[in-house]
């Protein structure tokens, strides 16, 4: 506690704190490398994120560690309300706040309250940092932007959904900054550490796994021996704690008297086992694996009843019970590769980067990097109970069609909201109001489906125009196209061998469903009939179809071949059968 804190603001009693297994894991052990790969709603932020944040905070005051976070974006609008929420969360009698912002914290801020404590580095980036009243300030550093680092030196790392970052951006780029401190800050069990938490990677789906080798670093009897003494430090300290609370009140002279005899005897036992403590967690690396099973107690048996009910069978077993999966084979975009297909250099961040953390940041189209208000807007549309588009545009100069933005809504909602989202985010920005709408004419399908098809087509069209949006649909006299013809345009797009056609490039992270939804499409096989795989679309909940079933990738395949069908063998558009077989 800052000693210009009045002393009768200090906590006086101990509050009972609820912990499931894996946080009580993760704060006993508490090491220098703690890596969290832990299901959803196991409770990452409030036992693991925002508690050690506190605990490195108040073990080096003045210093500086670094938030990370794939893009500055999710940081801004996900991480720092989430900790906000974490921060303010009500503990104790009277449902105080577990710390105050301006008291105990402040985020966005230029200028510190006079009772903080002096950071020993300038804050170069106020608006986007939070600082404690040690003095302790963390810095909010993207992954994709490595120079907002801007060559600082930290001494702790703090990186949520690992999954998202780029393991060799991080390990090449930030964590050699890892070396700032020195004098006490140096013995720290957390200089130079890192925290980090992420759901289970899939990387059937293309996640990055790149904190799974972790795992083999693992001392498990150094990890043994740190729990053993944990307990046992935590023990005399709360006697320690315990006595002096009871001495100060004890008004019975040898009631007094013993009680300090028992408080020199665990005051002893932490002077002896606290540094000893220290060096073994600065030492060892923790690697923590949980299911949301951790958590049942407190979140009931319904909630496992319903997301079993509403997911797949493999999104249940990695999303709720921790299951490494492997890669789906066959796929439909069966050439798909993130590496070359996808881009993650989405923003300007000159512009983002004039927010601040106390304000509301809403991002749109202005703020996307690849968006040419100038050039009309290409769309993919797929119809249906669960109806998605996809946005794009034609890069003509690096003979480019880049996929920019999907949106996606369920019954009740259709094409109004869908009109309303695209009118959201592009809307005040579009100079050139022209877009060109691509929708579903698959070969499958019966005439009482093609007429729905239509109507859907031309009331999304009619919704867009009443945004004062030009709208050219051009699938109302589009003939029959069959998935092989699909596939093999795919095909040849994504192989990337012939000049005169374009390379497909998908925002990675405002498309993020629909990339992971590609690497779960897979080819179906039939009697020599090719088709895309859709049953999963009746086996998912609406409310998780986005990125688990082939919605946003009908609605990409619908786009290119309305753009490109043109590149097709002349002979596959007189509607010749292809095998089976079919690979490119």
């Amino acid at each position: 506690m800052n000693k210009s804190l009045k002393k009768t603001e200090t906590t006086e009693v101990f509050e009972s704190l609820y912990m499931n297994k894996m946080q009580a894991k993760a704060t006993v052990v508490d090491s220098n490398i703690l890596i969290c790969e832990v299901a959803r709603a196991a409770g990452k932020t409030e036992g693991i994120f925002g508690p050690r944040m506190i605990r490195v905070g108040a073990d080096m005051p003045g210093e500086l560690s670094f938030l990370i976070h794939k893009t500055y974006v999710a940081l801004m609008s996900n991480i720092i309300p989430n900790l906000r929420a974490f921060f303010s969360k009500p503990v104790g009698p009277g449902g105080r706040p577990l710390m105050e912002e301006g008291k105990h914290y402040v985020i966005g801020e230029s200028k510190l309250p006079k009772h903080f404590l002096k950071p020993r580095y300038p804050v170069a980036y106020p608006k986007h940092s939070i600082i404690m009243y040690t003095g302790h300030q963390f810095q909010l550093v993207s992954s994709d932007q490595p120079d907002s680092m801007a060559g600082r030196s930290g001494v702790h790392a703090f990186i949520e959904e690992m999954k998202h970052n780029k393991g060799e951006k991080l390990k090449a780029r930030i964590f050699p900054g890892l070396r700032g401190g020195k004098g006490r800050t140096r013995q720290s069990p957390y200089y130079e550490g890192i925290t980090g938490v992420s759901d289970t990677a899939r990387v059937d789906i293309g996640e990055d796994d790149w904190f799974f080798e972790f795992e083999k670093n693992v001392d498990e009897e150094l990890i043994s021996e740190i729990v053993t003494a944990s307990l046992y430090l935590n023990e005399a300290l709360v006697n320690k704690i315990r006595l002096e609370h009871e001495i100060a009140r004890e008004k019975d002279h040898d009631v007094r008297a013993r009680k300090q005899r028992q408080l020199k005897k665990f005051t002893a036992r932490v002077n002896l086992w606290d540094p000893r403590l220290r060096e073994m967690r600065h030492a060892a690396t923790y690697y923590l694996k949980a299911s949301t099973f951790v958590n049942k107690d407190f979140l009931g048996p319904k909630f496992f009843k319903t997301q079993l009910e509403t997911l797949l069978m493999d999104e249940f077993l990695t999303a709720i019970c921790n299951i490494r999966m492997l890669r789906v084979t066959d796929m439909f975009f069966s050439g798909f590769k993130k590496l070359v297909h996808t881009f993650d250099d989405s923003y300007i961040y000159d512009s983002i980067l004039k927010f601040d953390l106390k304000e509301t940041f809403t991002l749109r189209a202005e703020y996307l990097k690849h968006y040419d208000p100038k050039e009309p807007l290409i769309i993919g549309y797929d119809p249906g109970n669960f109806c998605s588009i996809v946005v794009g545009q034609e890069k003509r100069k690096e003979n480019e069609i880049r996929i920019l933005k999907e949106f996606f809504c369920w019954i009740p909602l259709q094409q109004g909201e869908l009109a309303r989202l695209f009118d959201t985010f592009f809307g005040e920005f579009a100079r050139n109001r022209k877009v060109i709408l691509y929708a579903d004419r698959a070969g499958n399908k019966r005439k009482v489906e093609q007429d729905k098809i239509t109507t859907d087509s031309r009331l999304l069209k009619a919704e867009l125009e009443s945004y004062k949006f030009r709208v050219d649909l051009r699938t109302e006299k589009q003939r029959t196209i069959f998935y092989y013809e699909h596939l093999k345009l795919l095909t040849m797009l994504l192989a990337e061998d012939m000049r005169a056609l374009p390379k497909l490039r998908i925002d990675v992270n405002e498309c993020s469903n629909l990339v992971s939804a590609i690497h779960l499409t897979p080819v179906k096989r039939d009697d020599g009939k090719i088709e895309m795989d859709k049953s999963s679309e009746r086996k998912v909940a609406m409310e998780y179809q986005a990125g688990l079933t082939p919605q946003l990738p009908s609605a990409l395949t619908y786009l290119l071949f309305g753009l490109y069908e043109k590149l097709l063998p002349k002979e596959m558009k007189k509607g010749v059968s292809i095998p089976a077989n079919i690979s490119g």
